[in-house]
């Protein structure tokens, strides 16, 4: 799927085509992009990967926009041989969720929770 990435001033942005992958947690752009819109890293994160090799990531944050909903979230700064994916943390952070059954990215629903009086 299409989406749109930007930096933190969200003056720039940069459409990027992701696997939406529901067994990732983060959302990975190519590292260069990011700098390209001012996206900072500010962590280092390990990974293991489906054939239990370990490798180290820098983290940042981007803003995300898709279909109208737009919002912050962690970003992984791709290098070389990295697959471009959409993790399901960038789509709660748009308020967004996986049907499985129907392959489908829809808005999810919002819960509440009432609290009892103290």
């Amino acid at each position: 799927m299409d989406m749109k990435v930007m930096g933190p001033s969200r003056r720039k942005s940069v459409t990027v085509r992701l696997l939406v992958d529901s067994g990732a947690a983060f959302t990975i752009v190519p590292g260069d992009i990011l700098r390209k819109l001012g996206v900072r890293p500010d962590d280092v994160q390990r990974f293991e990967l489906a054939n239990g090799e370990t490798v180290e990531r820098k983290i940042g944050g981007a803003w995300f926009e898709f279909e109208g909903r737009r919002g912050p979230g962690p970003v992984v700064f791709g290098e070389p041989g990295d697959a471009n994916l959409l993790g399901v943390v960038t789509l709660e952070c748009l308020r967004l969720g996986l049907d499985p059954l129907r392959r489908e990215i829809k808005p999810m629903r919002p819960l509440t929770i009432r609290l009892a009086p103290t």
